[in-house]
């Protein structure tokens, strides 16, 4: 049974060229991703930024809001909302930074520093699970690719 293709009206006025299938199929994985991702982390009460906090600063101990914010692709008025979240749980916590007390940093409470280890080990066993489908060496290829684009773009 051959397949058949879906004529659109964009697709009769300009042929799909290989960067717009391209484009398409970036966005359909990340979106497909994003939501078996998220559906993965809330299980631990996390959403994907949350996730990226606790791994950050599990990793870094403290960071002021602005490299955090770098780091996790995120605005910082995104980021304070979040933070503000994760607080309210008691999850982070705000502190003075040791050299200069104007500049507060984030750091994991208790809760925090015994909840990341968990959630990072179980998560990583997750993608592993998830990319699998897909060769190591495809993997390496994949993410060469994707890391030569974004740099192309300037990101």
């Amino acid at each position: 049974m051959q397949k058949k293709s879906l004529q659109t009206k964009s697709s009769l006025i300009f042929a799909p060229t290989d960067a717009f299938k391209t484009y398409f199929a970036i966005q359909q994985v990340h979106n497909v991703v994003n939501r078996i991702v998220s559906k993965e982390l809330a299980q631990w009460g996390l959403s994907i930024p949350k996730y990226g906090i606790i791994r950050q600063l599990y990793d870094n101990e403290t960071l002021p809001l602005s490299k955090l914010s770098r780091l996790i692709f995120r605005g910082n008025s995104n980021l304070t909302t979040l933070v503000d979240r994760m607080e309210r749980d008691g999850i982070v916590q705000r502190v003075n930074h040791h050299d200069d007390r104007r500049v507060k940093v984030l750091c994991l409470t208790k809760k925090g520093r015994g909840l990341a280890p968990k959630v990072i080990k179980a998560h990583r066993a997750f993608l592993h699970e998830m990319m699998s489908c897909i060769s190591v060496r495809e993997q390496k290829k994949l993410a060469n690719l994707l890391t030569q684009l974004k740099e192309k773009l300037g990101e």
